[in-house]
């Protein structure tokens, strides 16, 4: 059983789809062969480096040859997560006996897919047309998390916030977590910042901050990061679902477009605050006792952390469905 996966990351797009389906694709592995299709050119090479340092096979073609080459590839299953797609690209993918899946974030077109894989909180207001399609996997308990995320224990709360985790993504081409320091700094808090570096930081980029107060880290295991931390402060991408499942009260911060849905309905679930960079400070202060228990607590029982196993079994057995007919 061959399985594919088209997804691409770098220094400007970040590296948010590949991170994700690597979740995907380290279950789906145990049952299948997996291997990546990425766009040639430099601005992909970081996601490139990263599959291939663990252990994925990658096929590189350009952006006019694409769907051309796809054609000549065999294979059982073609798992898309891309922003730069449409209606007729999917239907230059149709092919009889292959299944052909979607991880969407904003519903932009009813594409013509065997499933659509949407892990965001609002997912299920999006009213896809499941008539349209073979499957939908909508919603939190189809979130992509690592194996370090799943089934964490209950968390405690310190009654005091001492530490204060800064995390933007994999890269930070708009110096936001510069800002985040410099404004908390100002406000002389007694608190410690624990700064994640992302992969596609610029080189040396923050040494100037690093301080008693604030300390660096560079691939950190992340689960141990966040449990150490009392708060944190995050982009609204992906890390604030890893963030739900360890129990860790987050203010969240909108540093693309695309995050501005999922922002809105995790403040609405009571999972995050959302705030801003010029009003930081006064979300802290905010951030009381009661209400960091409160936030963690709904986040532990939104999110678990099996996504991905759960999503792997029912890919399979899709892809067993069309080999075997039945």
């Amino acid at each position: 059983m061959k399985i594919l996966i088209r997804a691409d990351g770098g220094k400007t797009i970040g590296m948010g789809h590949i991170m994700r389906t690597s979740v995907l694709a380290e279950e789906l592995k145990q049952f299948a062969e997996v291997s990546y299709v990425c766009l040639e050119g430099e601005e992909f090479d970081l996601g490139v480096s990263y599959l291939k340092q663990n252990g994925y096979a990658v096929l590189r073609f350009s952006k006019e040859e694409l769907l051309n080459r796809l054609k000549d590839i065999a294979y059982d299953c073609i798992i898309v997560d891309s922003y730069n797609v449409d209606v007729s690209f999917f239907k230059s993918l149709k092919r009889k006996g292959t299944l052909l899946g979607y991880i969407d974030d904003l519903k932009q077109e009813e594409y013509p897919v065997d499933f659509i894989i949407n892990q965001n909180p609002y997912a299920l207001d999006l009213n896809y047309k499941k008539e349209k399609y073979m499957k939908t996997f909508l919603g939190l308990q189809y979130v992509l998390l690592r194996k370090e995320f799943q089934n964490q224990a209950k968390r405690h709360i310190n009654p005091v916030c001492k530490d204060i985790l800064v995390t933007v993504g994999g890269s930070d081409i708009n110096r936001i977590t510069e800002k985040i320091i410099l404004n908390i700094l100002k406000g002389e808090l007694d608190v410690n910042l624990h700064v994640v570096i992302g992969p596609a930081f610029p080189k040396k980029y923050l040494e100037t901050f690093n301080q008693p107060r604030v300390k660096l880290y560079h691939n950190p295991t992340m689960s141990d990061l966040m449990k150490k931390c009392d708060l944190a402060i995050s982009a609204c991408g992906s890390t604030v679902y890893e963030l739900a499942a360890c129990g860790t009260p987050t203010i969240g911060i909108v540093v693309a477009d695309n995050q501005i849905m999922a922002s809105e309905k995790l403040k609405q679930l009571g999972i995050i605050k959302v705030s801003n960079i010029e009003t930081i400070l006064d979300s802290i202060k905010e951030m009381t006792y009661e209400k960091r228990l409160e936030m963690s607590t709904k986040g532990q029982t939104l999110v678990d952390g099996l996504g991905a196993k759960r999503l792997a079994s029912e890919i399979i057995h899709l892809i067993n469905e069309r080999i075997t007919g039945v």
